[in-house]
């Protein structure tokens, strides 16, 4: 038995130090707790703070470098739990709290120039004492935004005000998007109501798919990440805490607004609907009208048309413009009766 154990571990240590000279899917890496945030390198953070130092890191790693996923499934320092959803490819939003730590997911917005046919991005994180490492497969904007502020020098006091930090980068980039389709909203608006519905519809559909995607993560993600406001470990400071309670407040504050926006979205495209019926209806009507000052003097001359021998005037001299004569009588009849009867 303690052979095999032995063996595992220096397979274990083979192939950390194998990935020694640093896998393209680092993406940044920093530790805190000493001045101001500093840059590490992957041998670096192969080595984990002491405890007791009020140091820790943060690794922002790609999934889709092989090497990453190999040293996720096989780093003996993270839980195995952890290693395993962390190399996982779940898409919805969950939280997981163990005694080792915290792990979960959480949805986020692509970068621009990912976003073309699909916006929602998935981003893998794990937080203990010592260390917060996020894992994503595309390039999202919460950590992009956290990334610059370190580097522009943010510093954190642990890593729980470090997650706190991250989810106020999330807030942010889905509060620019929620503006960005608020003015299209209002654009559309505009329009609606100077009778230019043509292109308005597909318009209002797109904003109301993007919207329902939102909904559809938001109100999960803002749930279960109240429950990082209960934590009991002994890193979980206080003042972290209280920060995250705010960052929560503020995606609830979000959803709300998300919320509001789809109502009036779909009060749009009811209207337009309104609008489309209505102007069916005047055509409709516009037809209906045509149809009955025309139909005595198409009966008239269905009459006088027909291909028998006795039919009335056809030896007689102007019977045309008799005829004729007697289908616009016919017609102006029609009309003023339509009149009468307040038809049009």
């Amino acid at each position: 038995m303690d052979t095999s154990v032995r063996t595992d571990t220096l397979e274990s240590r083979r192939r950390l130090l194998a990935l020694a000279d640093g896998p393209g899917g680092l993406i940044c890496a920093f530790r805190f707790g000493r001045g101001a945030p500093r840059r590490l390198n992957w041998a670096d953070i192969q080595v984990p703070p002491p405890a007791a130092s009020g140091e820790f890191t943060w690794m922002h790693l790609k999934s889709a470098d092989g090497r990453i996923h190999d040293w996720l499934e096989h780093n003996q320092d993270i839980p195995e739990a952890a290693r395993a959803f962390l190399a996982g490819r779940d898409s919805r939003p969950r939280l997981h709290v163990t005694d080792e730590g915290v792990h979960g997911l959480l949805v986020d917005l692509k970068m621009d120039a990912e976003a073309q046919d699909d916006e929602k991005g998935v981003l893998h994180f794990f937080m203990d004492g010592t260390r917060l490492i996020t894992v994503r497969t595309r390039a999202l904007r919460s950590t992009d935004r956290l990334r610059r502020l370190v580097e522009d020098g943010a510093d954190y006091g642990c890593t729980l005000e470090l997650l706190a930090a991250l989810l106020q980068c999330l807030h942010e980039g889905f509060l620019e998007r929620l503006e960005a389709l608020t003015d299209e909203v209002d654009d559309i608006e505009a329009s609606v109501l100077s009778d230019r519905q043509q292109a308005d519809r597909s318009a209002l559909s797109a904003v109301r798919r993007q919207l329902a995607e939102f909904r559809r993560h938001i109100n999960p993600e803002r749930n279960i990440l109240g429950r990082l406001c209960t934590l009991g470990h002994a890193w979980a400071d206080s003042e972290a805490q209280d920060r995250l309670v705010q960052v929560i407040d503020a995606l609830h504050g979000l959803a709300g607004a998300i919320d509001a926006l789809y109502e009036r979205a779909k009060l749009l495209q009811e209207e337009i609907a309104s609008q489309m019926a209505e102007q069916m209806n005047r055509n409709l009507m516009v037809l209906s009208i045509l149809t009955a000052l025309l139909m005595p003097g198409t009966l008239v001359s269905g009459i006088f048309g027909m291909n028998m021998a006795d039919v009335p005037g056809l030896q007689w001299p102007g019977a045309f413009w008799l005829v004729l004569s007697l289908m616009l009588g016919l017609g102006v009849g029609m009309l003023l009766l339509l009149k009468k009867l307040k038809l049009f």
